[in-house]
């Protein structure tokens, strides 16, 4: 069994997890501590994983919104001398919320490579070089096609929650009333 070879080290600042080994080994897709039988694989493929910037821009106007009422009702009640509580109340969650607009507009772009079994679960993995995950297909491909094929290289696995992410793939919904067929992106 080869070693394992660390690649350029992702451009990523916030990974919380430290590098993982990913390892192809007896036709087992090995991702951290998490392993995948290489015949249960039916996708592997690279895509970049989004802020969602808009989203963040329509919240972070509901809670400001929301803080302007809480304002405007403090100042009304507020007695005549006016000791500035209200002002106070309203202007720390203020800085708070633009503290997290600007971390949610600034988050840079994810090259992340994800793996589909044909259950549920889904590994994602990331490097700072697109083209170094498109390698990393490459060889996940060749070793599902020529079960002879090992190797292990150090990857990163994104912490990310995924709902500030824009939906990456597919959508479908074909239950109850919210039918809405399979929609392509």
């Amino acid at each position: 069994m080869p070693e394992p070879t660390p690649p350029a080290k992702p451009r990523r600042e916030d990974f919380e997890a430290p590098d993982i080994v990913l390892r192809v080994s007896n036709r087992l897709l090995w991702v951290g501590e998490a392993v995948y039988p290489l015949h249960n694989v039916v996708r592997v493929q690279t895509f970049v994983l989004r802020p969602n910037r808009k989203q963040a821009l329509l919240q972070f106007a509901q809670w400001m919104a929301v803080l302007l009422v809480v304002l405007a009702l403090a100042s009304a009640n507020a007695d005549s001398d006016g000791d500035g509580t209200g002002l106070v109340v309203v202007l720390v969650p203020a800085v708070l919320l633009v503290t997290q607009l600007v971390h949610r507009l600034t988050r840079p772009d994810l090259y992340v490579m994800g793996v589909e079994t044909a259950g549920a679960p889904v590994a994602m993995v990331t490097l700072a070089d697109r083209a170094e995950l498109r390698r990393l297909v490459a060889r996940i491909v060749e070793a599902i096609e020529h079960p002879e094929v090992e190797f292990a290289l150090y990857v990163a696995q994104p912490t990310v929650n995924i709902e500030h992410y824009v939906h990456i793939g597919d959508t479908a919904n074909i239950n109850g009333s919210g039918n809405i067929g399979m929609v392509k992106k």
